[in-house]
């Protein structure tokens, strides 16, 4: 399926990696020592809730930076809280969990994207392979410290770049690293908006990843597994 590429690009959030063992379960478990007594349930359906109404990370657009990116989560975390009452000492916790999800204690890898073994195969190819994500600039520390990083030619995360997917920006800044034509590249990732139509306006082929048969109705190349790219 990936034969053809000299470049291909992943997406990360949904594709490559998962919160472990949920976003409302590390919220929760820290959480605890600032009051708050509810469910990991309660909150995830809390933080989709925010999520949506924000619009995501891709809401941020084209702003970049760190102030910019912090304040984003800070904003984000504080109305889930907000929902249940609030925290005591809300900037205190603020800060341990957005260092929490720095490191790979809270991230796993997809199972089928290790038993693939599609990045090795790609990378002993001679194949450019790239990170663009919608995430902040915490990516190749994450990437790195869960031993993907090594993989990749590039990591692109939206707030340090200025420029979040579906906007073709990020995409053609993975074009000029990569060094290709975009006839000669292919993104992989779980969101039919973000991932699919950004890269197909970039010019860029694309792959869709539906390991939960969300998305039958597209009229997009589609996998369920990592093991149907190889």
């Amino acid at each position: 399926m990936l034969s053809k590429y000299k470049a291909v690009f992943f997406d990360v959030g949904g594709t490559l990696l998962r919160v472990h063992p949920s976003v409302g379960e590390v919220y929760a478990r820290y959480a605890r020592s600032y009051g708050f007594s509810g469910s990991p349930e309660e909150v995830e359906a809390q933080f989709r809730r925010q999520w949506q109404a924000i619009g995501g990370i891709e809401s941020l657009g084209r702003q970049s930076g760190l102030t910019v990116e912090r304040k984003f989560w800070r904003d984000l975390v504080f109305q889930v809280f907000e929902h249940f009452g609030g925290l005591e000492d809300f900037e205190t916790y603020f800060d341990q969990i957005y260092e929490a999800f720095r490191k790979k204690d809270n991230w796993r890898v997809y199972e089928d994207v290790l038993q693939s073994s599609v990045l090795k195969k790609l990378q002993q190819r001679g194949v450019i392979l790239g990170i663009i994500s919608n995430w902040d600039s915490r990516l190749p520390e994450t990437l790195d410290d869960i031993g993907l990083a090594h993989h990749f030619d590039f990591i692109l995360a939206s707030t340090v770049v200025g420029s979040a997917k579906p906007d073709r920006k990020i995409f053609e800044a993975a074009l000029r690293q990569s060094g290709v034509g975009s006839d000669q590249a292919c993104h992989i990732g779980d969101e039919p908006n973000t991932d699919i139509k950004g890269a197909q306006n970039a010019g860029l082929d694309a792959i869709l990843v539906d390991r939960q048969g969300r998305h039958k109705e597209t009229q997009v190349t589609t996998v369920q597994s990592f093991l149907e790219l190889v």
